[in-house]
């Protein structure tokens, strides 16, 4: 393989969830050739930062101090709530960004908030059971809920895993508005991965977060909200095509 052929994916964890959500896949994309970045966002993950100091512009510039670490363009993946983050990432670095991938994904437009768009999405298991603890700033889901909204397909064992090493989703983030233009956000190219039997983004968001990302491309998976365990030989393949 050519160097010019190796693509390098920066892959952006979701709400709760942390880098290491990505293990199943990282080594696939190297097999094929290819290079995985992950990281923590701040708070999430194995990072220490606290809640209180987290905002979408700290997610926005861990992604950015990433990616300017790495001596290509990028493609960048963000599952979930890290659509949020990458829409945001792509203002500030689209000559920076081959394609951006929406993996069951919230791609708000300008000037509006994940949290709108969640909230509208009333069968989610998000919205419907979600505990928020307004004095310090973040909410989580029931654990008995957990499984059903995040793990549906996956195996007992990676449902567990993934559960003990969840933590607190910090609500600033989420709040925020997203400030992109034609100009920067516009011209990088957009692709969805829908995954049609998830649980805490329906399809039917997706479906609309589709719409206002104005794909160049979609592709679609039959999994749950966890296709990076549920399916990631399919995950990857997907990746390959974007």
């Amino acid at each position: 393989m050519n160097s010019t052929d190796k693509k390098h994916f920066v892959l952006v964890h979701g709400a709760w969830h942390g880098a290491w959500c990505w293990e199943k896949v990282t080594p696939l994309i190297s097999e094929a050739g290819h290079e995985a970045h992950v990281l923590d966002l701040p708070g999430l993950g194995n990072d220490p930062t606290p809640i209180a100091d987290i905002t979408l512009d700290s997610y926005v510039n861990a992604v950015r101090d990433l990616i300017l670490t790495i001596d290509d363009n990028v493609i960048l993946v963000g599952h979930s709530m890290g659509g949020l983050v990458i829409t945001q990432t792509a203002e500030l670095l689209p000559d920076r960004i081959r394609a951006l991938g929406y993996l069951a994904a919230f791609s708000p437009a300008d000037g509006e908030s994940l949290f709108q768009h969640a909230m509208a999405d009333t069968e989610s298991h998000v919205t419907r059971f979600n505990q928020v603890n307004e004095a310090e700033g973040y909410f989580t889901i029931p654990p008995d809920r957990l499984p059903d909204c995040f793990y549906g397909l996956c195996s007992e064992e990676d449902t567990r895993n993934a559960i003990a090493r969840l933590r607190p989703q910090p609500l600033a983030p989420l709040l925020q508005t997203v400030s992109i233009t034609p100009e920067n956000y516009g011209r990088v190219r957009r692709c969805y991965i829908e995954c049609t039997k998830d649980q805490a983004l329906t399809w039917p968001m997706q479906q609309q977060m589709q719409e206002k990302a104005r794909l160049d491309a979609l592709l679609t998976l039959e999994t749950d909200h966890s296709p990076f365990y549920a399916c990631p030989e399919d995950l990857v393949d997907c990746f390959m095509r974007l």
